[in-house]
């Protein structure tokens, strides 16, 4: 009998504790519960939550970027990008976007997209010390010779 009863306590903190990951009805659930997923390092799960929010709102620039983060640890470079860009096309002055797309081109070795992309997040936030210091730290690696061919070109 008492085996029973703690079956039933137990099957129903199961249920309870699953509920939220399925009760996600809106936009902002689901962009929440991918927060969450990142925040416990569950990246894959991450991802899963953010495309439902963006299947619900597929303007949703924040879901996109954050989508792209989480691809991007997973070392899903490409496909990260591909959600940076779709960030920028909804919202081209996200600052946050083009400096998470510039880690993905720094990881990749394209210093000089990755200057381009920092050199945009600075344009639309010239606060933004990340982008700054992730900017200067390739034009380091490149070289002031190859940056101002490349400012030259209006590259950067």
């Amino acid at each position: 009998m008492k085996n029973s009863r703690l079956i039933k306590v137990l099957l129903l903190l199961v249920m309870a504790s699953a509920a939220p990951a399925f009760g996600q009805t809106n936009e902002t659930d689901w962009f929440s519960k991918g927060m969450d997923f990142c925040n416990q390092e569950m990246f894959g799960e991450a991802i899963q939550a953010y495309d439902k929010a963006i299947e619900i709102n597929p303007q949703n620039s924040e879901a996109w970027n954050n989508k792209g983060t989480a691809l991007g640890i997973l070392g899903k470079y490409n496909e990260a990008l591909l959600a940076f860009e779709k960030a920028i096309t909804i919202n081209s002055s996200y600052a946050e976007a083009w400096y998470n797309m510039g880690v993905i081109f720094d990881l990749q070795g394209k210093y000089f997209s990755a200057i381009q992309a920092y050199s945009e997040a600075t344009r639309i936030n010239p606060k933004y010390q990340k982008a700054w210091l992730a900017k200067n730290r390739d034009i380091e690696i490149i070289g002031m010779k190859n940056y101002l061919g490349l400012v030259h070109q209006g590259g950067a």
